[in-house]
């Protein structure tokens, strides 16, 4: 438990020493030559705690936010603890200094290792870390820097983390200034005159609800797993052709509603993620691959599910219950793994009224201060800062979707002989990412447009959509860039590596278009490379 407590320490050091504006760096300019077949390994040894109170608390945090982030799926794998506390016990060193750090490296095969300390004198953290090449003759990447609170520490790690996926994988960053266009602006842009720019799957006879990008089955590749009102399917793509490998039928009483690949209970593989109703009840569930096949690790459960992607905590998952309006109510919970199950956590600190659907936290007006964006009831974009304050609200409608389940209670409007059911339509995902680099967080988000008006919010459609990519500026979030118009509606997204190649993409699903009577049902994936 001591090396595994100072083994996160030392993830939060080195995310924290890599590149920031306050921290002075030692940095080979060279640009290097990699092999795009190679994944690197990195082995993090302890990191040395100097300080007069107990800062256990903070290690678990850490070594998510590290894991999640320095991890690049078919490029870079953190090694497993066993492995490195099995060397440092084997190896015994009296000083863990570089050169203990190497020889324990080259005696696990790692390519990468990572040493340092954190020192808390009164309510200021030093940082002292340094990045080793194993496998190369080159000068550490060497780190120090100081911080006031443990809150502008923790904000620092995912910059980190960031950094040392392009030290290792040698991409150089690319600034620009706010207001800028980023330099992959055009290429996005470019995607309605070219078959370059981005692909189509297949047509599925099916209406895709929702999808979701990651490595389920153990074979250290990504699938790509859809539903629609009650299946999922489960996707090998090679980079030209969706295969299905597997269908889980949940019955025909279910209605999915949201879907979330990511490992959540940190076993090193992803969990797959439904929130489901039966009439308006949750019976939520959470798959994992075991001894091949897909068990439920949980099931029956009455929470709304949603991942959260925590700017100092990393992904984790939420919990929402439904009120006996069939509606889901106060509070937000975080879900805690406990060895073999999810049961409730702590509350989030959210303001009142807040719904775990369209929802992402994070740092978009500076990077120490994380704020909510959220889909609200009307379909507009707003900011809500830790306090609950409203800072921005969209004069656009953003994240509108077709999903949706009806609950036992009745609105004001009476058609024939009943009143209909008060239906709850869920938001589409944000996403935020810095996908140009530049040091500067981007929304990602969904817009789905209709030709007709909408003075009748019971029954939705829409004919066309696009992913618009949203930055801060000054006093609100602006266009950054956008997709081509898809004839056909987008009902869910996701920017992960899709085919395995090192690289994330835009994956969207798009639904036939067409009135809630003659929609189809077909779908299509669209592929766009980003990079």
């Amino acid at each position: 438990m001591k090396f595994r407590a100072i083994f996160l320490c030392l993830f939060l050091t080195l995310m924290l020493t890599l590149p920031s504006p306050s921290i002075t760096q030692t940095r080979d300019e060279s640009t290097p030559t990699r092999d795009p077949g190679k994944v690197y390994k990195i082995a993090i040894l302890p990191f040395m705690i100097y300080s007069q109170e107990n800062l256990d608390y903070l290690r678990e945090g850490i070594y998510n936010i590290l894991t999640s982030r320095i991890t690049v799926e078919e490029r870079i794998v953190v090694m497993e603890r066993s492995v490195v506390e099995r060397a440092l016990y084997e190896e015994r060193p009296t000083r863990l200094d570089e050169a203990a750090a190497t020889k324990i490296g080259m005696k696990i095969g790692a390519d990468y290792v990572v040493l340092g300390s954190i020192t808390k004198v009164g309510d200021y953290f030093s940082l002292d870390a340094r990045l080793i090449n194993i496998t190369e003759e080159k000068p550490p990447l060497s780190v120090f820097t100081q911080h006031k609170g443990i809150d502008d520490v923790m904000v620092k790690i995912g910059d980190f983390a960031q950094d040392i996926g392009h030290k290792i994988l040698g991409r150089r960053t690319m600034g620009r200034r706010p207001g800028e266009p980023g330099q992959r602006r055009g290429t996005i842009e470019r995607a309605d005159r070219g078959s370059m720019d981005f692909k189509k799957s297949q047509a599925f006879d099916f209406e895709i609800k929702g999808l979701d990008i990651g490595d389920v089955d153990g074979d250290k590749k990504n699938e790509l797993v859809m539903m629609d009102k009650h299946n999922l399917y489960l996707f090998k793509y090679d980079g030209q052709k969706l295969t299905l490998f597997q269908k889980i039928e949940a019955g025909n009483e279910h209605n999915f509603l949201t879907l979330d690949v990511c490992d959540v209970n940190r076993n090193g593989h992803a969990e797959i993620i439904v929130t489901s109703v039966v009439d308006d009840e949750p019976r939520s569930f959470i798959l994992e691959y075991e001894e091949g096949k897909f068990r439920k690790i949980t099931e029956k459960a009455g929470w709304f599910f949603r991942a959260l992607d925590h700017p100092k905590e990393g992904l984790i998952l939420l919990g929402q219950q439904r009120g006996s309006d069939g509606l889901p109510t106060d509070p937000v919970y975080r879900m805690v793994w406990k060895k073999k199950s999810f049961e409730k956590g702590p509350k989030m600190p959210f303001p009142k009224g807040t719904m775990i659907f369209g929802l992402a936290l994070a740092p978009l007006r500076s990077k120490d201060t994380s704020d909510l964006i959220v889909i609200d009831d009307l379909e507009q974009l707003r900011m809500v800062a830790p306090d609950g304050k409203d800072l921005w609200s969209s004069r656009e409608r953003y994240g509108g979707t077709t999903n949706s389940y009806d609950t036992k209670k009745k609105m004001d409007i009476t058609i024939g002989y009943g009143t209909l059911p008060w239906r709850v339509y869920i938001p589409g995902r944000v996403l935020v990412r810095d996908l140009d680099g530049d040091g500067l967080n981007e929304v990602i988000i969904n817009k789905n447009d209709t030709s007709g008006t909408r003075l009748f919010e019971h029954i939705r459609s829409f004919d066309s959509g696009r992913i618009h990519d949203l930055v801060w500026e000054e006093d609100g979030l602006t266009l950054n860039w956008k997709t081509r118009e898809t004839k056909g509606y987008i009902s869910d997204f996701q920017v992960k590596d899709v085919d395995n190649d090192g690289e994330p993409e835009l994956v969207v699903s798009v639904v036939d278009s067409g009135t809630a009577t003659t929609r189809t049902g077909t779908s299509k994936i669209y592929f766009y490379k980003l990079f």
